[in-house]
Order: C-alpha cells, then structure tokens, then sequence
C-alpha cells in the first residue's frame, strides 16, 4: 500500500476524543481518595521502618562508639602511665603541620586547639 493510500485510510477512521474528563477510568474524588490512602500507607511503613529499623541500628552504634572510645581512653591512660605521666612526643614529620601562608593572626594553633589532643605549635616554634 502507497503512503498516500495508508494516510487517506488512517484519516477515514473515525478517532475517538480524549477530553481530560472522561481520559480517566476514575473520578477526581477516587483520584485523591487512593492517594489519600496511599499517604497513609506509605506514612504507616515509613513510621515502623524508623522505630524498628533505625532506634534499634543507633542503639548498636551508640554502644559501638562507646566501647571503642572507652578503649581508646584505656590506652591512653597507659601510655601516660608508662611515659611519666605525658604523653609521649609524637614524631616530628616534616610533612606535618605546616604553614604555607605563615601563622594564624592569632598565633600558630588552629581555632579547634586542644591541649590533650593537639601538638603545640606554638612551642615548637620557640625550640
């Protein structure tokens, strides 16, 4: 069949018409009662995903948190213990710590300086 046969055939069928309002099979009401009850399941499982999923998985990892740090704080106890009371100098990298720019306005520590963490810096400077 020639293109202009199949288009003049194709034209010749009657096409039925989709209007917004009968393109649907449902009505607006049933529309929004379905999400309705939709938002209401999806909002039931997401409420028992958060209670039995997620209090429980940071219930581990609290208490995973808490044990690695009371280890940490025991070994750190012994390393003062065994240096004297201090602990000991962590060595003394070149590639640590450095100041490309020169010191902070307020010296060479950082905002976040920690004594019981932290090196010093500004005593390095000094030495």
């Amino acid at each position: 069949m020639s293109m202009l046969a199949r288009r003049a055939v194709l034209r010749a069928v009657p096409r039925a018409r989709n209007f917004a309002a009968t393109a649907g099979k449902t009505s607006y009401r049933e529309q929004q009662e379905a999400t309705i009850a939709h938002a209401a399941e999806t909002t039931e499982l997401w409420r028992k995903i958060s209670f039995f999923v997620c209090l429980p998985a940071i219930a581990v990892c609290t208490l995973w948190v808490r044990n690695v740090e009371a280890e940490h704080e025991a070994h750190q106890k012994h390393l003062i213990e065994e240096n004297g009371g201090k602990l000991p100098e962590p060595p003394a990298y070149e590639y640590l710590n450095r100041r490309a720019g020169g010191p902070f306005p307020w010296g060479m520590n950082t905002l976040f300086f920690n004594p019981k963490v932290n090196k010093d810096m500004s005593k390095t400077d000094e030495e």
